[in-house]
């Protein structure tokens, strides 16, 4: 009887072992890119590499931002370590896709922080994302710069701390609507102008950025409000009802699918006035859904043209070298000018987190690819973009988008 329970159980540690073996492997997000020099560029190689985080997404809704972003921070990491990286250690960039959810968001960048062991973050495209985890930033003392979300409490969240972490380069909502109205009633001196907006957070914050700064700024309200459900994605009504009430411009506030749909209602239906939008309606996911349908009387908010000027030309011919397209110029342009602050920062002071912080804040001499300013921040401010950094821009007759004349 031993002997055949000893059999069988050399039979089951075998059986066992066989199973082990052929189980599935857990993937994990992450993504490590140490886009490392060349053997010929010193001895970088030879030291421990620093770690960068990418914390967005590259799924769910927000997907094209993340990838035009990645690519972004995957060109300013690799000029940096092909320079000599700092004092030849490189930078390794650690990606985790955040899903577009708040709560995924959460658990990577806490992750990137007591894990990954990063100096500073890039990231995110949501601007709930943000809000759900910039406090464990904040918390830890490590610098985040945001290429995508444009919620305006981002960067006031810790406004009033001894040291706030967070900073943006995008164009928050209430910048975006400054530009719009100053275009539409200072330049224009239009006075009849009409607001269609989704029924969620996006487009509920942009009307009441539009109806506040509009009260404020120049004592009038809008000739009317249309709000549509963008479950169902029906923009026909909202095109009657500016029609009806003979608005000379028409401001909207949606993300691109919803864009879509406005451009395909107003074909259906025929609009007379033209439409102003923020960045959003520029995003390529627009152009890719109705086509030609984005030409003529259709205009939007941009921090970055691959035109704009010879900076913004070579940098879009880089991306085009390297990728073979440039599938979202904004958002690469946003992505790489987020990184190659905190590079220039960590050039000038150093691995330490705080000191990096505290380089960005102070920049006198910055150099981006899009239209930020050499000295972007401030103790009191850290968003990039004013209303002198943005501009309105369309589509030309190559379905570029380009500074609108």
């Amino acid at each position: 009887m031993k002997k055949s329970s000893a059999i069988i159980l050399v039979a089951f540690m075998v059986l066992f072992t066989i199973l082990a073996g052929c189980s599935p492997k857990v993937e994990e997000t992450k993504t490590n890119t140490n886009t490392a020099a060349s053997s010929d560029s010193g001895d970088s190689s030879s030291k421990e590499p620093f770690n960068i985080g990418l914390a967005i997404s590259m799924s769910g809704g927000t997907a094209l931002f993340g990838e035009g972003v990645k690519r972004g921070v995957d060109l300013a990491v690799k000029e940096f370590n092909d320079a000599g990286g700092y004092e030849g250690q490189n930078a390794n960039l650690v990606l985790y896709d955040d899903e577009a959810k708040p709560e995924k968001s959460v658990e990577i960048v806490q992750k990137l922080i007591s894990q990954d062991n990063i100096v500073a973050l890039v990231g995110p495209a949501n601007s709930g994302n943000a809000m759900a985890h910039i406090q464990f930033t904040q918390e830890a003392k490590i610098p985040e710069v945001v290429p995508v979300a444009t919620g305006t409490q981002i960067t006031q969240e810790f406004k009033d701390a001894d040291k706030n972490y967070i900073f943006r380069v995008a164009p928050l909502d209430g910048v975006q609507v400054s530009a719009i109205l100053k275009e539409l009633i200072d330049k224009q001196g239009l006075t009849k102008l009409g607001v269609i907006h989704d029924t969620e957070g996006y487009g509920q914050g942009g009307r009441e950025d539009i109806v506040k700064q509009m009260k404020e700024n120049y004592n009038m309200e809008p000739t009317v409000i249309s709000a549509f459900d963008p479950k169902e994605l029906n923009l026909e009504p909202s095109i009657r009802e500016m029609n009806n009430a003979g608005v000379e411009a028409v401001i909207f506030y949606g993300l691109a699918p919803q864009s879509a749909k406005l451009l395909e209602a107003r074909f259906n239906e025929g609009l007379d006035a033209p439409i102003y939008a923020t960045w959003a309606t520029g995003d390529p996911t627009v152009l890719n859904l109705v086509g030609d349908l984005v030409k003529g009387d259709l205009f939007f908010v941009q921090s970055f043209t691959i035109d704009q000027n010879d900076v913004a030309k070579k940098f879009h011919e880089k991306v085009m070298d390297t990728y073979g397209e440039d599938v979202f110029p904004i958002a690469t342009a946003q992505g790489y000018d987020s990184a190659k602050l905190i590079l220039d920062a960590i050039t000038k002071v150093g691995l330490d987190s705080e000191k990096i912080r505290d380089q960005i804040e102070s920049f006198t001499d910055f150099e981006g690819v899009t239209a930020i300013k050499s000295e972007p921040f401030t103790k009191d401010n850290h968003e990039a973009f004013g209303i002198d950094e943005v501009f309105i821009a369309t589509y030309n007759d190559d379905l570029q988008i380009v500074a609108a004349e």
